[in-house]
């Protein structure tokens, strides 16, 4: 016959020996490692009208005193609140309040499972040991060994000659085996003395002393290493520390050797306060053994403040010690294509149909090229009023700004007033938007021939579109056909002898085909007679509105020669745009086709082309397809994988060609393998620098241990970056 037995002491809870895990884990789509099971509850229910404080004893055999030694045999079980203890034999000490246990022991808490050969705890002061200990964190998803574990109070927790994996305990793939490992719940922080991090049973990485959180709460200490390699600057080591100040702000020092080119340190400072919030980067390499610049740095600054409910002010802040940096140190090709860096303040402020910004920018030009006129400053106002019903709508923007800062190009101020006022006739059906815009514009220029220039041009134009639909399918799909026509009128104004502060010619595309100025900016406004004709068609699913394929097909027809250009360009000729075909939707549920085309109809040839087909399946086998050409301009290919071969490898790659001039842009090749506790990536890649001649050759390595973080470089942003729809 079983015994039983609860009494109700309040005591604290029962083995508290709470291993929080040894890194806080916000990881997703990891494969699930099997669980180990540490506890057996030999079918002992504990009875739901006890308090959770009362101790619930049951076993085969017992001896219970009331003062002394209470000896238990045969599958004891003791629970008090969430804890738990099973053993073959027990016993239980008063009033010193101690418990022993022998021969499989186990227990269970909120924060741990172990299983063990032998314990001894005081339940009155919350010390005590277990020997020979295989312990599980379900929060961590982590297991061990351990050959001693010492609850020297409460909150400190000691582990000693300890093993942590998040790997199947009886096969890890990895392990962490520290000689001493501490957990102090109450700072929620961990310490590990002589920590030797293994690969199988090899020793990859041995550090004699460091610290890590036991929660996802941001702690101080070393970061792992990252290493990466590429023919410019040789192999680079970094060793991150991050320094948490405070819960509101942090700084991470990355210290950097790179072979051929000296000692490197990073620094980024990032803060967040109930106003404001920002970074400050800088990077450091004084003295470049490898480059004639000397010492060589970046820094960029960000920082956004609200000054109330409707107010801001915005600073980026950016730069590098001379034009060759990102070329040089610069670890994309992103990086090494940058030709101007950009410095900016900003005031934000608005009401309820109003706005208004003032600017401070200026740049820094790479390589030798022109500088955009810095703008000291420029002031927004605009007015734009909530839309009533079938009323007029009355826009109006006013712009003051000061360009200065050009060596090559003229400098001056620009005053710019616009005012539009539209009204828009609809019913379900179809819609009529006639709209008048007035533009008016002064310059005062730092030129003694031309100082003051004055500007007006109106503008008027009429929108007007249809919306037909029917069901097909029986009624599985909705499809809709939506004819437009767009004029619009803008009379020829002479502005040649206007400076081109920021104004560009717009690319055309096919909503450009709908837009009143052919130019960016307010320096040229163009001159146009002309009618677009465009009609759309799409599919739609009416359950959940999800677009399955959109097509339109578009041009615009001019009925006056176009005059108005920038400098040193022609006017443009014809009687009518390029034919803009666009196309999107999915072959199927895995397959997505995007495509556009412009087709000029007096040659009967396709000017500009550009193709896209992306396939992602279940299996999270991955294909892009690309193809573009501009005739007499470019013309390239691309393709992007990511294959899995089996359940753990997986094969990735990425390829961008130039067609025209028959090289190749970028390839990257790279393999992945994934298990339910690790991953690694290692990918090459060969890419074309700026000055279009000399090539890189980088190579990147990454491992990643689940609960423990990377170690390596940053491959797994490079192959996103580089194959759509990669994870």
């Amino acid at each position: 016959m079983r015994t039983r037995l609860h009494q109700h002491f309040l005591f604290s809870t029962l083995l508290a020996l709470a291993c929080s895990p040894s890194v806080a884990l916000a990881q997703t789509g990891w494969m699930a490692c099997p669980v180990p099971v540490t506890n057996e509850t030999n079918g002992v229910q504990r009875p739901d009208n006890l308090p959770p404080q009362a101790v619930y004893i049951e076993a085969d055999t017992a001896l219970f005193r009331g003062q002394g030694i209470s000896t238990m045999g045969g599958s004891v079980h003791i629970s008090q609140e969430n804890n738990r203890l099973e053993a073959d034999q027990a016993s239980y000490e008063q009033p010193a309040g101690i418990v022993t246990g022998s021969g499989n022991v186990s227990f269970t808490s909120d924060n741990m499972q172990m299983r063990s050969r032998e314990l001894r705890y005081n339940l009155l002061q919350n010390t005590g040991e277990m020997l020979d200990a295989e312990y599980h964190l379900p929060q961590a998803d982590g297991q061990g060994f351990s050959k001693r574990v010492v609850q020297e109070s409460p909150d400190l927790t000691r582990l000693e000659t300890s093993t942590y994996t998040t790997c199947p305990i009886d096969d890890p793939d990895w392990s962490l085996n520290a000689t001493t490992l501490t957990l102090d719940h109450a700072k929620e922080r961990g310490t590990a003395s002589n920590a030797t991090l293994k690969i199988r049973d090899i020793p990859v990485l041995y550090l004699p002393y460091f610290t890590f959180p036991l929660t996802d709460t941001r702690k101080s200490g070393f970061l792992w290493p990252t290493m990466s390699s590429n023919e410019r600057s040789g192999l680079q080591l970094s060793a991150p520390y991050y320094w948490n100040l405070a819960p509101n702000y942090d700084l991470t020092l990355t210290p950097s050797l790179i072979s051929k080119r000296g000692l490197q340190l990073g620094t980024e400072f990032r803060y967040l306060t109930e106003k404001n919030q920002g970074s400050a980067n800088y990077v450091l390499l004084p003295d470049d053994q490898a480059s004639d610049n000397g010492s060589r740095y970046y820094f960029d600054l960000r920082n956004s403040t609200r000054l109330g409910t409707n107010a801001s002010v915005q600073l980026k802040a950016e730069g590098v010690s001379d034009d060759q940096y990102f070329v040089d140190l610069g670890n994309s090709l992103e990086a090494t294509s940058v030709v101007n860096l950009e410095r900016r303040l900003e005031y934000r402020t608005a009401g309820s149909d109003w706005s208004f910004s003032g600017l401070l920018q200026n740049f820094q030009v790479l390589d030798g090229g022109i500088a955009p006129h810095a703008k000291l400053p420029q002031l927004l106002w605009g007015y734009h009023p909530l839309k009533k019903g079938n009323g007029f709508d009355v826009d109006a923007e006013a712009e003051y700004t000061n360009f200065t800062g050009s060596n090559t190009e003229t400098n001056g101020s620009r005053l710019d007033f616009m005012t539009r006022a539209s009204k828009q006739f609809s019913t379900e059906a179809a819609y009529v938007k006639p709209s008048l815009t007035l533009r008016h514009t002064e310059y005062q220029l730092d030129d003694p021939d031309n100082t003051s220039i004055s500007r007006s041009v109106p503008s008027a134009s009429l929108d007007s579109g249809l919306f037909l639909e029917r069901n097909i399918r029986e009624g599985r799909y909705v499809q809709t056909l939506e004819p437009r026509l767009f004029y619009t009128y803008t009379p020829f104004r002479e502005q040649s002898d206007i400076p081109v502060f920021d104004s560009s010619a717009r690319s055309l595309n096919y909503n450009q085909l709908f837009a009143e100025n052919r130019f960016t900016g307010k320096d040229r406004i163009g001159d146009a007679n002309r009618l677009t004709a465009s009609i759309s068609t799409r599919i739609q699913s009416p359950d959940d509105g999800r677009e399955l394929f959109r097509a339109s097909i578009g041009q615009m027809y001019h009925f006056d020669e176009r005059k108005v250009t920038l400098p040193d360009e022609a006017p443009l000729q014809g009687d009518r745009s390029e034919l803009i075909l666009e196309a999107a939707g999915e072959i199927n549920p895995r397959t997505r086709l995007n495509t556009t085309a412009y087709w000029d109809s007096k040659e009967n040839s396709i000017n500009a082309g550009e193709i896209r087909v992306n396939y992602k399946d279940d299996k999270k086998r991955i294909l892009n397809v690309g193809y573009a050409q501009r005739k007499d301009n470019f013309e390239s290919a691309s393709l992007s994988f990511a294959v899995p071969v089996n359940p753990q490898w997986k094969a990735i790659g990425a390829w961008e060609r130039d067609l025209q001039n028959d090289r190749d842009l970028e390839t990257v090749i790279g393999a992945e393998y994934e298990s339910c506790c690790w991953k690694t990536r290692v990918a090459s890649r060969n890419y074309l620098l700026p000055d279009n001649t000399t090539r890189d050759n980088a190579v990147f390595v990454e491992l990643e241990l689940k609960g423990l973080g990377n170690f390596g470089s940053g491959t797994r942003d490079l192959l996103q970056d580089r194959v759509y729809g990669y994870e």
